[in-house]
């Protein structure tokens, strides 16, 4: 009789489908992390002792930004999600400052709106066979164009209409949306039998299309928010 034991290795790879609710979960996470802190400290009296605070959290939130980009591949998923975490927690602190100006229905609104057409964006980029990495390069090249013109009419007062720069915003923010979302599927062909890296990339997606959003968000908010 031939007795032969067979090992039973565990399989711990991530399907395509377990990849993009990863995505999509720590997406959400970081987004109601951001708004919960947000409403938190805007009904606090927190932004009367806060000083030149916002200003040390902006410089932190870019240090986190290029942290994660240029390190993903060495750091720890675990990394990954502590910094992510630490720097939604960071964006609703200076949210609090921009929904303190608004009532709460309309930043209710904005967030609705933003929700739906973030949702829009993202159904594209998974849909669309076309590449997009071309339109998305074009829209990252028009936003930093975008930021330093916004930072030039912050500073100098030009009268630019304030319906014009949030709409410009928008427009960039679709093709780079898409983009996102469709890399973010690429990325997963390059490392599907790494699931470490699965799990790296699946935040890195996350906090992408996050950064996606608040923007949205913040560009509606601007169009259709009501000062108190």
């Amino acid at each position: 009789m031939d007795n032969k034991t067979y090992e039973y290795v565990e399989d711990r790879s991530m399907t395509i489908q377990q990849y993009i609710n990863n995505i999509f979960k720590w997406m959400i996470i970081g987004v109601l992390t951001t708004f919960v802190t947000a409403f938190a400290l805007e009904k606090s009296s927190f932004m009367s002792y806060a000083g030149m605070l916002p200003f040390i959290l902006i410089i932190f939130q870019f240090t986190v930004v290029i942290g994660l980009s240029r390190r993903l591949m060495t750091m720890k998923p675990i990394t990954a999600k502590v910094l992510y975490m630490i720097y939604s927690v960071i964006t609703g602190v200076t949210f609090s400052y921009v929904i303190a100006s608004y009532t709460s229905f309309s930043v209710a609104l904005a967030f609705l709106v933003a929700a739906i057409y973030f949702g829009v964006l993202v159904v594209l980029g998974t849909v669309i066979k076309m590449d997009l990495t071309r339109i998305g390069t074009i829209c990252l090249a028009g936003l930093f164009v975008y930021i330093i013109f916004s930072v030039i009419v912050m500073i100098f007062h030009l009268g630019v209409g304030t319906l014009i720069m949030p709409l410009i915003s928008l427009a960039l923010f679709a093709g780079i949306t898409a983009y996102d979302m469709q890399k973010s599927l690429q990325l997963y062909n390059y490392a599907s039998s790494n699931p470490e890296m699965l799990e790296k990339l699946s935040i890195y997606g996350a906090f992408n299309l996050y950064l996606d959003f608040v923007n949205i968000f913040l560009d509606i908010l601007q169009l259709l928010g009501d000062n108190k």
